[in-house]
């Protein structure tokens, strides 16, 4: 038999001499990676914890009320709502899609574009997480990591963009995915593909982020040393350099739709405007933030200097980038300053950093509390509330109306047809003048049918918002229709009012003399109200009806009950038409309530047309409510030589 070597203590030959227990050599540890990761993280989360809530909070205060529904917003909204999407075209929506739809936003909101909204709180929430990461991963310390994140959540400018329903705030996540992939010092072989398709995708959900490509592979040349890589990396980043700015400056070339002029953008956040490119330009003393400094100054130049309105998709990018570099270059200032503590120039540098961080702060103290107030308590939304809350009140169903996109699915929702509801987007522009055709009749040019909406005459109403004037499209409809109509109602003041407005097929010039002799006609009936001691009229009643501002129906229920009552008359304006004829007819004066009962079930039983759409009481007090268009010809036609002076 073989012999073994035993690995255990030798026993003694005296069993007394035995002590217990056996010493036995101790097994090494096992790996715990879940432990470690958690314990090398562990000061991250705890910092990116108050953050995300501070961050969502702000966000969430008021993101369905300001800022203004953008025609940008409703168009995206309605695709998504109709399911005018696919996934490999519209990458974006199909993203944005992912939440609005399983989540019911839209179901859940007043508005739809304020349903949409909802999933933007998700998109600021990752990209705050996102540019933690990528702020630890270029070395900034964790204070001035949570600097960043809170000017990336809170600043104006940041604020207003971050809560528009667009697939450019999307694009945002995967391009800070991509730079942070591609800061990478380990396991490049896997993070440098992931950034290529973190890059792809940006690109795929917003074209216009192909400019950043290039600087994510600067930021993947920086980390590699072999020659090889270098080289392949140099090439990649020159080809999408050509294809990616030459498709840029193309889409500047021409118009711009829905985008942000360089004044909008200071007048929303002067600071970061100024302070952003600043910190950029210092930022390129500094390796490791050299590619998104040159970022975002490209991003800058891009929108400054062809003037006018640029892409959203270039502010909206260039405001993470912004917030990260104004805390990481201010750190990389801080330490190269300590560095030389003690030499000749120390002191001067330091009273200039001192006096520039001071204005800094002054000036955000200044300006971002008044420009955050109406982000966060204002309510932009409301014009639009009051006027579709009219339009459900007092416009049949079957009408047929010119609209936004932010109002449209809106009214689609509460019963209007889709075939009436047009937007206004959808009316053809003016044609320019085309090259002149050959003068043989023998060629015929060849002309592909294109079905095109109704003209302007064929449409009831036309609701001009913000979004409507400020396109810069000539659409001859549109120019026509806001012409030839006449506001009935109207709901805020300055640019965001909201305008609803009747169209005239005939013109409004003959609309307006048919509605003067209506007026005629109105108030010398009127005049004999006024002259009946059985009613009763208010000091401003009584001007309404002297101008003969007053639905003819009401004149003749107020002739009826003038022989069997004495009532007090007021007749005060529906929200909106405050100028407009007064339908609203207001009877007090009775002695109890069931005398008011009594008469406003007298209302309710009256024939058509003089039946009111809505009758409430309030005590001994009947309100009643007539729709909004009268029959003509009620009234009998004044004598020849009435005036309003004998009226009066």
């Amino acid at each position: 038999m073989r012999d073994t070597v035993s690995t255990l203590p030798a026993l003694p030959r005296d069993l007394a001499d035995l002590r217990l227990p056996i010493p036995v050599p101790p097994r090494p540890p096992r790996p715990r990676p879940v432990r470690a990761w958690f314990r090398r993280h562990g000061p991250d989360f705890a910092w990116l914890a108050p953050l995300l809530t501070l961050a969502g909070f702000v966000h969430a205060a008021g993101m369905t009320r300001s800022p203004a529904f953008s025609e940008a917003e409703g168009r995206t909204v309605t695709r998504i709502a109709d399911g005018a999407w696919s996934l490999h075209a519209d990458l974006g929506l199909a993203q944005l899609a992912a939440w609005i739809g399983p989540a019911g936003a839209l179901d859940r909101a007043t508005h739809a574009v304020a349903g949409g909204r909802e999933a933007l709180l998700l998109v600021l929430l990752l990209g705050v997480v996102l540019l933690w990461t990528l702020a630890r991963r270029l070395g900034v310390p964790r204070p001035a990591a949570a600097v960043a994140v809170v000017v990336f959540a809170v600043s104006p400018l940041a604020l207003y963009l971050h809560r528009m329903v667009l697939v450019e705030n999307v694009a945002v996540l995967w391009t800070l995915l991509a730079f942070a992939l591609a800061t990478a010092r380990r396991r490049q072989p896997v993070a440098f593909p992931a950034a290529g398709v973190a890059v792809l995708l940006a690109v795929l959900t917003q074209t216009t982020f192909l400019v950043i490509a290039p600087f994510v592979v600067w930021t993947m040349w920086q980390q590699v040393t072999a020659p090889v890589w270098r080289r392949v990396l140099a090439g990649v980043a020159a080809a999408t350099t050509a294809g990616g700015y030459a498709y840029v400056l193309f889409s500047l070339a021409g118009p711009v739709s829905g985008g942000e002029t360089p004044e909008r953008l200071w007048a929303l956040d002067p600071v970061l405007v100024v302070v952003g490119p600043a910190a950029a330009g210092t930022a390129l003393l500094f390796r490791p933030l050299r590619p998104v400094a040159a970022t975002l100054l490209t991003l800058v130049l891009l929108i400054v200097v062809p003037g006018g309105p640029a892409p959203a998709a270039l502010p909206i990018a260039a405001v993470p980038l912004a917030a990260l570099l104004v805390p990481a270059t201010a750190h990389g200032l801080a330490v190269r300053l300590l560095s030389v503590r003690g030499r000749p120039e120390a002191m001067p540098l330091a009273i200039m950093a001192t006096t520039a961080a001071a204005a800094l702060v002054v000036a955000v103290t200044a300006t971002w509390p008044g420009e955050l107030r109406p982000l966060l308590r204002g309510d932009a939304v409301a014009p639009v509330d009051q006027a579709e809350r009219w339009l459900e009140a007092n416009v049949p169903r079957d009408s047929r109306l010119v609209v936004d996109h932010t109002i449209r699915e809106d009214l689609l929702r509460s019963g209007f047809s889709a075939g009436g509801v047009v937007p206004f987007a959808s009316l053809p522009a003016a044609e320019e003048p085309g090259e002149l055709l050959p003068l043989d009749p023998a060629v015929a040019p060849r002309r592909t049918f294109e079905p095109r909406p109704p003209r302007w005459t064929h449409y009831d109403f036309i609701v001009s918002t913000a979004a409507l004037r400020s396109d810069d499209t000539d659409r001859p409809d549109v120019r026509s229709a806001l012409a030839e109509s006449t506001v009935v109602a109207e709901f805020g003041s300055g640019d965001g009012r909201v305008e609803i407005r009747s169209i005239h097929p005939l013109g409004r010039e003959v609309a307006e003399a048919v509605a003067a002799d209506e007026r005629r006609t109105i108030r010398y009936a009127t005049g004999q109200l006024l002259r009946n001691d059985a009613l009763t009229f208010d000091a401003a009643a009584r001007a309404v009806a002297g101008a003969g501002r007053i639905d003819p129906r009401l004149v003749l229920v107020l002739g009826k009950l003038s022989g069997t009552h004495e009532l007090d008359v007021s007749l005060p304006a529906l929200p909106g038409e405050g100028d407009g004829v007064r339908r609203r007819l207001v009877l007090g004066g009775l002695s109890t309530e069931d005398e008011a009962a009594r008469l406003a079930l007298w209302l309710l039983g009256q024939p058509a047309p003089f039946t009111p759409t809505q009758v409430d009481t309030d005590g001994t007090t009947v309100i009643a409510t007539y729709s909004l268009a009268a029959p003509r010809g009620l009234l009998p036609a004044p004598p020849l030589d009435d005036t309003p002076e004998e009226n009066a």
